[in-house]
């Protein structure tokens, strides 16, 4: 159970990274687009920026809906592989829209107003979910005695 939720952390970290990574480039201004005069961040400040705020939903939420899903997964093994991504696709999904609720509540203090931002964030929810997810999936076949590709750590 240790060396489970050990390796669930280790996904939330690496998925952090690769989330906060990805959206810091996505926002960050070059240079030579820059107007006079103005402020920017470095792309350091913004990967920090956001690996601050996605990190601790990566490792909470992650892990707690990461056991949650594999427990009501468990009655579906004997379903084909795709069906099964598929379901195990859209409980990320959930989960990431649950999470991004719970995380805009806690930081509005109670009060989400619905409008086009709060539609951006539940996007960037179900994508950081499915990072995740996938990245599970990825850990899985990579480290699973079954896969042929054992990689000791």
């Amino acid at each position: 159970m240790i060396n489970e939720i050990g390796k669930r952390i280790l996904i939330g970290v690496i998925a952090t990274v690769l989330f906060s990574v990805s959206l810091a480039i996505f926002a960050y201004e070059p240079v030579s687009n820059r107007q006079p005069n103005s402020s920017y961040t470095s792309l350091a400040g913004l990967f920090t920026i956001y690996a601050i705020f996605s990190g601790p939903v990566f490792i909470i939420a992650g892990v707690i809906w990461s056991f949650v899903i594999d427990k009501v997964s468990v009655k579906h093994q004997h379903y084909p592989r795709l069906k099964r991504y598929l379901r195990k696709s859209i409980w990320y999904i959930s989960a990431g829209v649950v999470s991004t609720l719970i995380f805009l509540f806690i930081l509005s203090n109670g009060a989400i107003v619905y409008n086009s931002e709060t539609f951006g964030f539940l996007s960037l929810g179900i994508i950081a979910s499915l990072i995740y997810y996938h990245l599970q999936i990825i850990w899985q076949f990579l480290f699973n005695k079954r896969s042929g590709l054992l990689i000791k750590l």
